[in-house]
Order: structure tokens, then C-alpha cells, then sequence
């Protein structure tokens, strides 16, 4: 825990050096459920800083809120985000998540995903985004399906 905490503050100083103007955000909102309980639905909220390397590659770091059992837990994680180069106003894309949820179930976690990324002018997006997320401490798996809104400063 120790080592992640200190990694997550060398990348937090690291991107408060970097100039305002080079940041992109993101927020989304969802449900994320059990992938053998589709039936529930639990409140799935996460957010993101990002730094873009181009316009294709991003790199930041996010957290959220995700309610999962009637848990609540905060995470907080390294992120990845790739445009696909097909298309040119909607354009697939990949993405991925590793960290730490906070709350009295903490553990590790990680999350793969893809989506569409729905051009709306030049600094902004509509996401429509589904993907996976594994608990490592439940051993769990599970299905999340979000949308949200992408701005590019």
C-alpha cells in the first residue's frame, strides 16, 4: 500500500508541473454488476485527468464512486486511454484502468474496456464505453456499461 500511495503522489506532482492547457478530462457515469447477477444494478461513477501524448494516446489518473453490494468504495487509479484510427467523427477506442479502491471492502483492482468516442466539436466527446473490472481481493468479475462527456483544454 505504501509503494502504491507513493507512486500515485510522484504521478500527481508530475501532472501538476505539466501546463493547464495540455490536460483532458472525462466524466462518465453507469451501472457496473456481477457478471453472473445481471439483474442488479450497482451505481458506477469515475472520472478522469488525462494527458494527452497525441491525439490518440492519453495517460491519467481517475477515481470515482461505485456502490457494488450496497458497498460504497472509492477508487483511485492509473489510466490509459487509446483512439483506434477508423473513422473520423466516431472513433473506437481502448481502455484501461489499475489501482486501489478505497472503502471499508478495499482491495485491488483492474479494468479493461472499449467504446466509442462520439466527436462533438473540436474539444469535446460523447463516450459510450463497456468493459470488465476485476476485484482482486473478491476474485469477482464484473460487467460495466457507462456514458459520459470528454473535454479536451
Amino acid at each position: 500500500m505504501k509503494n502504491l500511495t507513493f507512486k500515485s503522489l510522484l504521478l500527481a506532482l508530475a501532472f501538476a508541473v505539466m501546463p493547464a492547457s495540455a490536460f483532458t478530462m472525462d466524466v462518465q457515469g453507469g451501472i457496473v454488476n456481477h457478471v453472473s447477477e445481471m439483474g442488479k444494478f450497482n451505481l458506477n461513477i469515475f472520472g478522469h485527468f488525462w494527458y494527452p501524448i497525441d491525439q490518440m494516446l492519453f495517460f491519467g489518473i481517475g477515481t470515482g464512486y461505485q456502490e457494488i453490494d450496497n458497498v460504497s468504495l472509492i477508487p483511485v487509479s492509473g489510466s490509459v486511454w487509446v483512439r483506434l484510427p477508423i473513422g473520423s467523427t466516431v472513433l473506437p477506442v481502448a481502455t484501461g484502468d489499475w489501482g486501489y479502491l478505497c472503502g471499508s471492502n478495499h482491495q485491488m483492482f483492474w479494468r479493461a474496456g472499449g467504446g466509442l468516442d462520439i466527436k462533438n466539436g473540436d474539444f469535446s466527446s460523447i463516450m459510450v464505453m463497456g468493459g470488465y473490472l476485476f476485484l482482486d481481493h473478491d476474485g469477482k468479475g464484473y460487467a460495466y456499461v457507462q456514458a459520459g462527456i470528454l473535454v479536451e483544454l
